[in-house]
């Protein structure tokens, strides 16, 4: 039996979740417990964007664009989905809301980027144009020197 050494936290906006195996991960991502603008950390210091880390990404979530692709992650999904089976209470330590399985395929279709990455480089394409514009709007006013 291979056994998961691997711990992961989960940072779902300001709320941490965890620890949780690699295998735990990848079933909330099929699930949607755990969504592709989520982020993750080993040591709960230093996170990155769960789809920056191949490992916790299931294979299922890779091929949403075809039809086949979505049936066989609509057939692993149920497969996963505790609500389908009879599971002991305690056997289910942490809970994590699910979403519909159509919000998935959306999410997991189109390629996202993390807020702070689309929004950072523009702010600062904003504040150099504004430091340029003073320094224009100075060297104007204060005419040439002699």
């Amino acid at each position: 039996m291979v056994t998961d050494e691997s711990q992961w936290y989960v940072q779902k906006g300001s709320r941490v979740q965890g620890p949780f195996s690699t295998t735990e991960v990848g079933r909330f991502l099929l699930l949607g417990r755990v969504r592709n603008t989520d982020r993750v950390s080993r040591d709960g210091e230093l996170w990155e964007p769960v789809t920056q880390v191949p490992e916790l990404i299931p294979e299922e979530l890779l091929n949403l664009q075809s039809d086949e692709g979505w049936n066989q992650f609509l057939q692993v999904r149920k497969g996963e989905d505790e609500r389908q089976v009879e599971i002991p209470a305690a056997t289910e330590r942490r809970t994590i809301p699910d979403p519909a399985p159509e919000n998935l395929r959306s999410e997991w279709s189109a390629p996202t980027a993390p807020a702070a990455q689309t929004v950072l480089p523009w702010s600062l394409l904003g504040i150099t144009l504004a430091a340029l514009s003073v320094v224009l709007y100075l060297n104007a006013s204060s005419g040439p020197l002699s």
